[in-house]
């Protein structure tokens, strides 16, 4: 009997150390919040030249062309276009010696919108994301009496395009 005693003892003992340590060594779970926070950008991609092609000043015609401008932005984020009236501060391209040809650039293809670096001439996009670029399309017109009387030659001008975050 003595003998059992002593067992049922030592199995009480490692019992109560058992659930001692099983109440030390209890699991607790916290909730830990991750966030971020997408950043609204943009950029620009390859610019495709305004080209009018050749002009003809016997032809009596206004003469159209078009370009191309590359974007991209994050996803939702809004942004404007603009494009500066070029290397000479007026929408001129310069050709041989000091002749000019004036041309004017627009946001839509029935050219009454003109396509500026400011307010209401500036041009709004939404992004679609970062992957790939979108392409929007520059109009442009040169008139007839803006190159009747230019010099045989090449013309050309440079416009700064620029997009802004909003």
């Amino acid at each position: 009997m003595k003998r059992i005693s002593k067992i049922g003892r030592n199995i009480a003992v490692i019992m109560l150390a058992t659930t001692g340590f099983g109440h030390l060594a209890a699991v607790q779970a916290d909730p830990m919040t991750v966030q971020a926070n997408v950043v609204g950008s943009c950029e620009l991609g390859t610019l495709g030249p305004a080209d009018f092609g050749d002009l003809t000043p016997g032809s009596l015609v206004d003469k159209a062309g078009s370009g191309t401008i590359q974007y991209r932005c994050t996803d939702q984020a809004t942004a404007d276009i603009g494009i500066d009236d070029g290397t000479n501060g007026v929408r001129n391209m310069v050709g041989p010696g000091v002749d000019t040809i004036s041309y004017e650039l627009f946001k839509e293809v029935g050219l009454s919108n003109r396509w500026g670096d400011s307010g209401v001439q500036l041009q709004s996009v939404t992004g679609s994301g970062m992957l790939a670029f979108d392409t929007i399309t520059v109009f442009g017109e040169v008139t007839h009496a803006d190159y009747a009387d230019a010099e045989v030659g090449a013309y050309s001008d440079t416009v700064d395009v620029t997009i802004t975050v909003n």
